[in-house]
């Protein structure tokens, strides 16, 4: 994994693309109803605020992840060619069986993601900006 200094400017630009397109999207929102220009860009962001918290937060909780392991246990079968058996034969195929048991507790201890942390941070920065837009502005 990169350091942070490496990652933030790639984090800035993905962060002002995200506003470009929010501005974009709410002028002609603000053009095309009732609502003035700055209630669309508010409108806009909110709900760009509100996809990055639910999709930081599921893939940083660790949901999406309990959910492959769950679903892994319950159903069973072949190992996914992504886990990393020790046993050279679980991997070949030789063994059928593997503990499904494992693949839960992987599911249940999500690995580090610094990605959805700063996609939480974001929702939150843009979900301010929009608040500020719509108590200040409109």
């Amino acid at each position: 994994m990169l350091p942070l200094r490496e990652r933030v400017p790639e984090y800035l630009t993905i962060f002002g693309v995200t506003w470009a397109v929010i501005v974009v999207v709410g002028l002609v929102i603000g053009l095309f109803s009732s609502a003035s220009l700055i209630e669309g860009v508010a409108y806009v962001a909110l709900v760009v605020a509100l996809g990055l918290l639910l999709a930081g937060g599921a893939s940083g909780g660790g949901y999406t992840s309990l959910g492959m392991g769950a679903a892994g246990a319950i159903f069973g079968g072949r190992q996914r060619h992504d886990e990393d058996y020790d046993d050279e034969e679980v991997r070949r195929g030789a063994i059928k069986r593997v503990n499904t048991g494992d693949r839960l507790r992987r599911g249940l201890r999500p690995e580090r993601n610094t990605r959805a942390f700063w996609q939480v941070i974001a929702g939150f920065v843009i979900l301010a900006a929009a608040m500020i837009l719509l108590t200040v502005f409109a």
